[in-house]
């Protein structure tokens, strides 16, 4: 159920990711998708995550209350493990990082991960109104009341994981650089920074459901918040993600996303108004006023690999 790795001294156990030889000794990969719920039964359950996001139906709940973050800057931190774990890039973190507000309890971080795909193909695990975005960042927390993962990510009410959408940009990003500059298939100790700059500059606007992790054994503990703002990085930074690490000696590490699963009635909320789409005269849809962010950013994630394709190729 858990991987446990070393750093420093200490043992660190990261619920995100089994190790290959899983829980009940069974292998999974990405590649495999629809056979891990013959091995992982709560794979095969009613609050599955990643989901499509469908702003047309998404409920507008404007008294959500706001997402607080405390001690996100580890400025002061000697360093942090950066670890490949075979299936995802990996940042421990320490359990002085909290979510303060928002939930009816404190949850602790506990590491933060990433998912990406290639630049043929866009590897974010959720979708807004069915598109995909170069990347996706989850930082994990668990529940104060447990213990620690481990025991929370068994629980109904145990963890609280924050998602947001990864772009591309014109010019490189600083925060996420102090990451994506010192990739390596090894563990690597990197200097703290401030980790709320990994986040959107605004954490107002987003969306909240009930899901599950993303990768087996699937428990359906998970409250979902995924932001609506999108982080931008260049295309030589996305480059590291996608071409830098490996799963073993010959394979790279990407298309690490599962697909969307089904909402099965699920309510999907929103903290902001999300303007439905309409048909134009034309036959063309479009959104009446205030598209999404995350949308927008997509569409000039596209306009940016037409621009990269004609121009370097």
């Amino acid at each position: 159920m858990c991987e446990v790795f070393r750093a420093g001294g200490v043992n660190f156990i990261s619920l995100y990711i089994p190790t290959a030889e899983s829980h009940h000794g069974h292998h999974w990969g990405y590649t495999d998708q629809k056979a891990w719920a013959s091995a992982f039964q709560h794979c095969n359950g009613k609050s599955q995550s990643p989901i499509n996001i469908d702003t047309r139906t998404a409920v507008h709940m404007p008294r959500l209350p706001s997402i607080m973050l405390d001690g996100y800057d580890l400025t002061d931190q000697p360093t942090l493990t950066l670890k490949n774990n075979g299936h995802t890039l990996v940042l421990k973190l320490p359990g002085s990082m909290r979510i303060v507000h928002g939930f009816d309890e404190v949850f602790i971080a506990d590491h933060l991960h990433f998912h990406w795909g290639t630049i043929e193909e866009p590897g974010s695990e959720h979708t807004i109104d069915t598109i995909h975005f170069p990347a996706e960042i989850h930082v994990v927390h668990y529940n104060s009341k447990y213990h620690n993962l481990s025991e929370a990510a068994t629980m109904p009410d145990g963890l609280a994981v924050l998602g947001a959408f990864i772009g591309i940009g014109l010019h490189e990003n600083d925060n996420y650089e102090k990451i994506l500059s010192v990739l390596t298939d090894s563990n690597t100790q990197i200097p703290g920074f401030n980790v709320r700059h990994l986040l959107p500059n605004s954490l107002d606007r987003f969306y909240r459901y009930n899901g599950s992790l993303t990768t087996p054994p699937c428990f359906q503990t998970v409250n979902w918040t995924i932001f609506n703002d999108t982080i931008r990085v260049s295309r030589k930074q996305l480059a590291s993600l996608e071409e830098t690490l490996k799963v073993d000696k010959n394979h790279r590490l990407n298309k690490n996303f599962r697909a969307p699963q089904l909402l099965y009635g699920r309510q999907v909320q929103a903290s902001f108004s999300s303007r439905p789409l309409v048909k134009s005269k034309y036959g063309q849809h479009r959104h009446v006023t205030n598209q999404s962010s995350s949308v927008k950013d997509s569409q000039s994630h596209n306009r940016l690999l037409v621009f990269f394709f004609f121009f370097f190729f």
